[in-house]
């Protein structure tokens, strides 16, 4: 035996016959039987373990390697930049969905929404506006992609100009070769899309994502018209016509209380729309919308148990694809926004340059417009701030076990649960959301590698 101190990052988890021990901000789980957890709870360590132990920094060699290390993650914190571009076609949307986090539910903010549409020549100072900081933003571009996503609002109110757009990426592709790389995406209600809309998106490039929350009228019960009439039947007609058109979309999915209770209901919908890939979206609580305390604990298992059934299926799940990517390969995930990234431009229609689409109502960090010659994304403060915005900053953050692979949650809206405190603070949704998918990735490579399932 070996006398050893753990690191004060180690964290544990219970899977019957073993324990498995890691480090957050290693990611590398140990899995040691119960007696030797004992142990090293004790202060000693088998001779056949230690080297393991020390490598994961589950064990420490001083008592300043736990500052050393964790000051070491924080300097490779990734600064602002640019790879990820908002055109906001227009603010106005045809929908008021009951719990929409831009604010079109709400009277009171949705008054705030400009009614002034993106015009061609805004769109073109705002596309070499985004040029020019993918250039300076210091990434390389032919390994990490940079994209376009056309929001609003509904953005096919201002289908016109997202044409124009798309158009003007590929004209400008040879003079600006960083455009060769960049991805373009409409994220739309669906109500507004025609045939000859989505192959004329086809012909351009333009990938369509839909959004809608599951596969029943009652799932969707929350996506409806200003009037209150539901608009379920109007989302399907899309996906519809994509499927004979032979275009399956991406999906948007919000996850409704009755959408967590029903996935074999949602995978049905999936194959039957060809769909390969989607990205949940957790609720937010809200003034005009409350969620049970227990929503967030099932909207998470959701997610985990409709993982299991989708990577059978070959259906990519964005949100818990990029934890386990970085679970996978044992790398730190410092933020799951691209905001708190410091790497978007969110573009208004009258012009006006900001960091984060869920504050276009408020205009908060719009604080440049496009005839600012002298911005650099990478040097602004506003991007600097939001580029902290990292659980890794944050010590109410440190114990967490989930530390290396949450990324954060939405800072607006923890700031909306906590406004005394500011942006930098816990959004305890994504608390939930990191702590259990960690908890489901070390099981499932516990099973993998010691009692050889799938």
């Amino acid at each position: 035996m070996v006398e050893v101190s753990l690191s004060r990052f180690v964290h544990d988890l219970d899977l019957g016959e073993h324990i498995a021990v890691w480090h957050s901000l290693r990611l590398r789980p140990v899995f040691l039987t119960k007696q030797a957890y004992h142990n090293l709870q004790e202060g000693l360590c088998e001779e056949a373990d230690f080297d393991e132990l020390k490598r994961c920094r589950i064990i420490t060699t001083s008592e300043h390697e736990d500052d050393e290390v964790l000051a070491k993650i924080q300097s490779m914190h990734p600064g602002p930049g640019i790879s990820l571009g908002y055109f906001i076609l227009s603010e106005r949307c045809n929908l008021a969905c009951k719990y929409c986090f831009v604010g079109e539910h709400s009277s009171a903010r949705r008054c705030l929404m400009s009614s002034q549409d993106m015009t061609e020549e805004t769109a073109e100072k705002a596309l070499h506006f985004f040029i020019k900081q993918l250039e300076g933003s210091g990434i390389d571009f032919t390994e990490n992609k940079s994209q376009l996503i056309f929001f609003g609002g509904e953005p096919l109110i201002g289908y016109d100009v997202l044409v124009y757009v798309a158009r003007r990426v590929h004209e400008l592709s040879d003079e600006h070769p960083v455009l060769k790389s960049t991805g373009m995406t409409v994220i739309t209600n669906g109500t507004l899309l025609t045939e000859e809309r989505l192959l004329e998106m086809k012909s351009l490039g333009v990938s369509v994502n839909i959004s809608i929350d599951g596969s029943t009228r009652t799932a969707n019960s929350m996506r409806v018209y200003p009037s209150g009439r539901e608009a379920y039947d109007k989302i399907i007609e899309a996906l519809d016509l994509c499927k004979r058109l032979e275009m399956p979309p991406s999906l948007s999915i919000t996850l409704s209380e009755q959408t967590i209770e029903d996935l074999p209901g949602l995978l049905e919908l999936l194959q039957k729309y060809d769909v390969r890939g989607l990205g949940y979206n957790i609720l937010l609580s809200s003034d005009d919308y409350e969620l049970p305390d227990e929503y967030y604990e099932k909207a998470s298992q959701f997610i985990i148990d409709s993982f299991e059934v989708f990577r059978k299926v070959g259906i990519y799940e964005d949100r818990i694809m990029r934890k386990l990517n970085c679970f996978a390969n044992a790398q730190i995930y410092f933020s799951d926004c691209g905001a708190t990234a410091g790497g978007q431009l969110v573009f208004t229609p009258d012009g006006r340059v900001g960091v984060c689409q869920g504050l276009i109502a408020e205009k908060e960090f719009f604080v440049t417009d496009l005839d600012d010659e002298e911005f650099d994304a990478t040097k602004h403060p506003v991007w600097q701030e939001w580029a902290t915005l990292s659980p890794l900053n944050n010590p109410e953050c440190f114990d967490c076990e989930a530390l290396g692979i949450c990324g954060g949650g939405c800072p607006v809206n923890a700031r909306a649960l906590h406004p005394e405190r500011g942006l930098n603070c816990k959004d305890e949704r994504q608390c939930v959301h990191a702590k259990k998918t960690l908890e489901y990735l070390i099981g499932d490579l516990y099973r993998k590698a010691l009692k050889g399932t799938a």
